[in-house]
């Protein structure tokens, strides 16, 4: 059985709950981050997300990220910061968190990474391919920090 984020849901969820714990620094470190990445190589990140799904994931996919943006942007929110680049760092990271199994490392990590600088357990040691199993050992050793 899969959740309504996918196969994925637990990690998804996990990655969205952490985002309330962050503050004014850590959202400005993030959006940061996410700064430094380009455009092309997002688009490609996304693409590499469509090109392995179908369209029902891909909706699973849309909604962990469209989930994850509207909690990032509570928190900003309260934390009085009004960055639109930790929402949208949110919504990549969400992503790459829900197609892990379905995309490569550089992908995973394009769309992860901004959002790894606070949550390092969202790039830990990932293989070519990013295996479910992989995120959750993660999850387990850093993830509850």
């Amino acid at each position: 059985m899969t959740g309504i984020f996918g196969p994925n849901t637990r990690e998804v969820l996990h990655m969205i709950s952490h985002l309330d714990g962050l503050g004014s620094e850590e959202i400005g470190t993030v959006a940061a981050a996410w700064k430094e990445h380009s455009r092309p190589d997002r688009a490609a990140a996304w693409a590499a997300i469509w090109q392995a799904t179908t369209p029902e994931e891909r909706q699973a996919i849309l909604d962990a990220a469209a989930l994850a943006r509207r909690e990032a942007m509570d928190v900003a929110l309260r934390a009085t910061c009004s960055d639109w680049a930790f929402w949208a760092a949110a919504w990549d990271a969400a992503a790459a968190v829900a197609a892990c199994d379905r995309i490569d490392r550089r992908h995973h990590r394009v769309l992860a990474e901004p959002l790894a600088t606070v949550l390092p357990w969202l790039s830990l040691a990932l293989p070519d391919r990013v295996e479910v199993s992989g995120l959750r050992a993660a999850i387990t050793h850093l993830g509850d920090t």
